[in-house]
């Protein structure tokens, strides 16, 4: 498990490039894969963050299956909200 700054830095990539690959709308479902594909995380690792984004209210998994064990995800309001922070 990734903890401490290391962790943050990851998380907030990955929920930027989210935030990118949906466009600006909440509730699309979005490839995991397609996300993954400029980060090259490994599965272990996109599981996890997924996971801790899920928890925050950030993401919803969609659907379980393919390469990196979540196939879709939907970005939700409060995610989108975040992303905006980190342009702030």
């Amino acid at each position: 498990m990734i903890i401490g700054s290391e962790f943050s830095d990851k998380s907030k990539l990955l929920l930027e490039r989210i935030g990118q690959v949906a466009g600006g709308e909440s509730g699309k479902k979005l490839s995991v894969q397609k996300i993954n594909e400029e980060l090259e995380l490994d599965r272990t690792e996109i599981k996890n963050f997924l996971e801790y984004l899920q928890e925050l209210g950030y993401v919803d998994i969609v659907t379980i299956g393919g390469p990196l064990l979540y196939g879709h995800i939907k970005i939700t309001e409060k995610g989108l909200k975040k992303c905006a922070s980190f342009r702030e």
